[in-house]
């Protein structure tokens, strides 16, 4: 008698359980068929290189279903397609709203021809027209090099300069020309440490070469040389003596 009463128990479970799953799927079946399009997408965020053109590109290729159906991961692969979006989030919100926030690439320089390099030392491709700062290196060293940018830039700007070209050589030797073309080259070590050297006494010997300066090489231990450009001596011509 008790095991009867335990397979009664045993069945009425499995039969609520099957009822319950059945349920969820006729919902589920009845939301995707209910006609509740995505009718407005809302962009959140500060952006400026992203369009509505480029939002209803993307509305009309991608976003497939209704506000129940729609498949957010697939919509957010869509919206990172657009080279300005570095990070995107999105949400509904009932009853036709997809809220998007979106995080754009910052520029901070150049890499190549077409690349960009964004605050976090990632490579994106875009097109800008803004003057920029180039980076010469390998994408291996890119976040490194972003590092080293930002922090040579707080050193240079005791000055009043700026990086104007970073390079790390395949040796990965340092060089750095400054916004106002003086081509400072720093090695391998202690690179921080020379380019303070270098900014310690600008004022004292280098600020009076102006831009007769070829380039300062701080590969040294606790010093630094200075190549001078070389000058051409113009003659002037003597004057004829008609008398």
């Amino acid at each position: 008698m008790p095991n009867t009463l335990d397979n009664i128990k045993k069945f009425t479970v499995i039969i609520y359980g099957f009822i319950f799953l059945l349920s969820i799927f006729v919902v589920i079946q009845f939301l995707a068929r209910v006609d509740l399009p995505i009718k407005q997408i809302s962009i959140i965020g500060e952006y400026q290189h992203i369009d509505k053109e480029q939002v209803d590109l993307i509305a009309n290729e991608y976003i497939e279903g209704n506000f129940f159906s729609i498949n957010l991961d697939q919509t957010r692969h869509a919206f990172k397609k657009l080279a300005w979006v570095r990070e995107i989030a999105i949400r509904k919100k009932f009853p036709d709203t997809l809220e998007v926030t979106i995080e754009e690439h910052k520029p901070i320089a150049r890499w190549g021809r077409v690349g960009l390099v964004n605050s976090y030392g990632e490579i994106f491709n875009a097109a800008s027209q803004e003057e920029l700062p180039s980076f010469i290196g390998y994408e291996t060293f890119v976040k490194e090099m972003t590092l080293k940018f930002m922090e040579m830039n707080k050193i240079l700007s005791k000055e009043l300069m700026q990086v104007g070209t970073i390079t790390l050589s395949e040796r990965l030797s340092w060089e750095v020309i400054t916004d106002n073309q003086v081509r400072v080259i720093l090695g391998k070590d202690n690179i921080i440490k020379k380019l303070n050297l270098f900014t310690n006494n600008y004022q004292n010997i280098l600020a009076g070469l102006k831009n007769r300066i070829e380039y300062v090489d701080l590969r040294y231990k606790d010093g630094f040389s200075v190549k001078k450009l070389q000058e051409r001596s113009i003659k002037k011509p003597k004057e004829k003596n008609n008398l």
